[in-house]
């Protein structure tokens, strides 16, 4: 255990430092690694959030000059490795069971905590019908995850903050490009945002919150959930006293609004213990709240309550510091059937569920950037989010449908990709369409390309297509034409295998959609 920071011996420049959240990935250079020790010998940092740049040598060097238990957090929602989680949503997707969101938060702790990393930005409990980074629509079955997930993270000595306080309304809206709204009432908001986070406080599990960019308008119209005291004291009122880290403070749906300077001092002035600036050194960052301080956006007041926050939660991670974790070999079979349980089919009714092995398929592979031929070295390329590998996939295909050929198609296809691909399909008994999306800020609704539906709609026009294999959110099947199978699964090459096997009657899918209102068109 390393020694504790005395709250009556910090000077107002460490007390500053204190309520700071650096980000290594904003200065991943020898002189930004540099400049962020020296802030931990100077005992003027209170976190460090760490991504993959330069994460592993940095660990060790903090390692060996923090000697007091600074918060090393990172946002990773499915694993630092070597276990990757298909997605949170697949909790959800797998029937909301218990045991495997347990699973879950133990192995993505156990991967944390082996490699330095002792608080995890985890899990996402947004109640949501649309993103892919949510557990599902189900306020109650995302609370019970909620607690089995930060009980495993517990047992393998991790802290927990959960994320995006309170949530998105009914709309939900990439606060990354824009603010957010929440138009429920407070009753609606216990009942509907809130439940995981009340579960999780009655539980004794709450450690921290992440709160994000939507406006509350019924609780506070003027301010987002990240800037707003009203509403982080719906948990403070409760007896909360957990620790706050606000989400990226350089995010549009904070900076269009307030700059980038500004927030830093009004969050904690809200009731939030650490400042998130994201894209700006650890000086900047500190030189932003010490400016929000002399300004008066914050008082000595707000300050000293985040600063004992924070080092009530640098104390609970001295305690799991010493909490030993090993994986079982249920555990890593558990983990393992994720990639199986999560995918779901759907079948117009009366067709076959399984198209034939020995049949002579057209499968339509899409691609995120152009994959050339068999010998191409693109083939070593991974899309979507380094998973989805297109001639794995192409090379997946032939070990189950060995009379089926294969076409790589781009996301945006030209004029003449589609007439090649249009004279292609014609000799062929259906057209088979693998298609995969991942989660990614700044980009807006998850969706096909309107070029590829084009497409699509054509071959459909004369039932061309006997099935679509999607990897992502449900919901970007809501455009595509109805067909007779759609089966679905989520970011993991494992998946893509899986559902291949349903597709040729090798296995059932068990899966379910945990969104409401996804259009199949059954």
């Amino acid at each position: 255990m390393k020694k504790e920071l005395v709250f009556e011996e910090l000077t107002l420049e460490q007390k500053l430092g204190m309520v700071l959240c650096t980000n290594l990935t904003a200065e991943p250079t020898d002189e930004g690694i540099e400049r962020i020790l020296q802030m931990i010998r100077e005992h003027r940092l209170g976190a460090v959030y760490v991504g993959t740049k330069r994460r592993e040598e940095f660990l060790k060097l903090l390692q060996k000059t923090a000697d007091y238990p600074i918060i090393i957090a990172t946002g990773n929602e499915v694993g630092v490795g070597p276990h990757i989680y298909p997605c949170v949503r697949a909790l959800g997707a797998s029937g909301y069971n218990e045991e495997a969101a347990y699973t879950f938060g133990k192995i993505l702790g156990h991967d944390a905590r082996a490699i330095g990393i002792n608080t995890l930005n985890s899990p996402v409990v947004d109640i949501s019908n649309v993103n892919m980074r949510h557990i599902g629509s189900d306020p109650e079955g995302v609370a019970r995850m909620a607690v089995a997930v930060v009980r495993g993270m517990h047992d393998a000595g991790v802290l927990s903050i959960v994320k995006h306080y309170p949530g998105p309304g009914a709309h939900w809206i990439d606060t990354h490009m824009q603010e957010g709204r929440n138009e429920r009432t407070r009753e609606e908001l216990e009942r509907i945002n809130l439940r995981p986070y009340l579960r999780l406080l009655e539980e004794g599990l709450l450690d921290g919150i992440m709160p994000g960019h939507n406006v509350i308008e019924k609780i506070d119209p003027l301010h987002p959930a990240s800037l707003s005291k009203k509403v982080l004291d719906l948990l403070r009122e409760r007896g909360w006293d957990g620790i706050s880290m606000t989400d990226a403070l350089s995010m549009m749906g904070i900076a269009l609004k307030y700059g980038k300077a500004a927030p830093n001092g009004m969050c904690i002035a809200a009731g939030n213990d650490l400042a998130l600036p994201w894209d700006v050194s650890c000086e900047v960052g500190y030189g932003y709240l010490k400016e929000g301080y002399e300004r008066g956006l914050f008082t000595e007041e707000d300050l000293n309550a985040s600063v004992r926050r924070v080092l009530a939660a640098q104390h609970k991670i001295n305690l799991l510091a010493d909490v030993e974790c090993e994986l079982t070999s249920e555990d890593l079979r558990r983990f393992e059937s994720a990639t199986r349980d999560c995918v779901s089919a759907h079948y117009a009714k009366g067709v076959p569920h399984a198209i034939p092995k020995d049949g002579h398929h057209l499968f339509v592979i899409l691609s995120e950037r152009d994959v050339k031929g068999e010998g191409d070295v693109a083939g070593a390329v991974p899309f979507a989010g380094e998973w989805f590998f297109p001639h794995h996939v192409r090379d997946m295909v032939k070990e189950r449908f060995p009379n089926s050929d294969c076409t790589f198609l781009h996301e945006y296809p030209s004029a003449s990709d589609n007439i090649r691909l249009f004279d292609k399909q014609i000799p062929y008994d259906s057209v088979v369409y693998i298609t995969s999306h991942r989660p990614q800020a700044y980009i807006g609704r998850d969706c096909l390309t309107e070029r590829v539906l084009a497409v699509m709609r054509a071959l459909q026009s004369t039932n061309r297509i006997s099935a679509v294999l999607h990897f992502g959110n449900p919901h970007v099947m809501d455009d595509v034409p109805r067909c007779d199978r759609f089966i679905l699964g989520y970011t993991s090459e494992k998946c893509v295998e899986f559902a291949l096997s349903v597709l040729a009657g090798e296995a059932e899918a068990t899966g379910m959609i945990p969104y409401e209102n996804v259009d199949l068109k059954r």
